[in-house]
């Protein structure tokens, strides 16, 4: 596969590594800033530069582009590349809104290509361990991701910077309950000031809360899973999780603490230890999603796409509902 990136930043840094892991022969680094572009394209032996994604593509015959720049480009930066026929990894969100992300999707579909989000924490190790797991645990009674975070505003408002980070954990509940339309659900959103929302929802038996923080500190992205049978605790900044038995007794209450510290504290030695040993230094799950669509395009297979068409529309519809509420407070 030739990838060309485009948005020499440091999600374009990261992407360009990714595909290099996957076995990407990287073309070219697209940038308007050239000192940008040609800083990162050094890193990779044979990749040239470009100010605009145009003129990469009639320089070079690529199979994907990487689209890493601000949200309102993306869809006309898809529809270049779906023109030139390559397949595109797209940074979330993949278009301004539902509508777009639909016509986008249908443009690739039409020309014969895959376009997938860049969800890479529905494609973490941890996720996909409690995907694993859950079955084990008994009738679900709760689902709550808290995300306090670090991202610079750019000199945006807050509450767009929450819109923007909200497909992450809406992909990761289509992977932990697949069942669930998330664009079906009965969405609540309390927006207490600028940048600070709670959404909630019913998830099959139990409930569904994303609490979204861009004020709070320290920064973190954590996802409890709570059933009849235990619990799980994921560190999705780090991709790691740990399970908690569901054996009630006075003994366990006064030890849960205790436990819960030293299976923490294992956990994310171990979980480190594995992220040097590959290398893996940012953005868990980001590799994992890039290699899987690359496989995906080379076989033209949406079904083997990490995040499919439909997975892709339907978290673009629920952002879309989860927005519209948060601005009646």
């Amino acid at each position: 596969m030739r990838a060309l990136i485009v948005g020499a930043g440091l999600m374009g840094q990261n992407h360009a590594l990714a595909a290099r892991s996957a076995g990407a022969l990287i073309a070219a680094i697209i940038d308007p800033d050239e000192r940008r572009a040609s800083t990162l394209a050094q890193r990779f032996p044979g990749a040239s530069t470009a100010k605009s994604l145009q003129d990469a593509l009639e320089a070079h015959a690529a199979d994907v582009v990487h689209i890493c720049t601000p949200a309102d480009s993306h869809f006309e930066l898809g529809g270049l590349a779906a023109e030139a026929g390559c397949h595109a990894l797209i940074e979330k969100p993949v278009a301004a809104d539902a509508q777009a992300t639909r016509r986008l999707i249908e443009v690739f579909t039409r020309a014969r290509r895959l376009a997938c989000p860049t969800h890479q924490y529905a494609c973490q190790r941890s996720v996909r361990a409690a995907v694993t797991l859950m079955p084990e645990l008994g009738a679900l009674r709760q689902i709550a991701i808290e995300v306090c975070s670090a991202g610079g505003t750019n000199g945006r408002d807050l509450d767009s910077l929450v819109a923007d980070i909200l497909p992450h954990p809406l992909s990761m509940i289509q992977k932990l309950a697949p069942a669930a339309s998330i664009a079906s659900l009965d969405w609540s959103c309390l927006r207490a000031s600028v940048g600070e929302w709670l959404i909630t929802a019913p998830l099959q038996s139990g409930v569904l809360s994303i609490s979204m923080s861009m004020n709070g500190r320290p920064t973190r992205f954590r996802t409890r899973i709570v059933a009849e049978r235990g619990s799980l605790e994921l560190d999705n900044f780090h991709d790691y999780l740990i399970r908690l038995p569901g054996d009630v007794s006075r003994v366990r209450k006064i030890a849960l603490p205790f436990v819960r510290s030293s299976k923490e504290i294992t956990a994310a030695g171990e979980n480190l230890v594995g992220r040097l040993s590959r290398r893996e230094f940012a953005y868990p799950g980001l590799r994992t999603l890039v290699s899987e669509f690359y496989a995906a395009a080379a076989t033209l297979s949406c079904a083997a796409s990490p995040i499919s068409p439909e997975e892709t529309i339907a978290a673009a519809e629920a952002r879309d509902q989860i927005i519209a509420l948060a601005r009646h407070g």
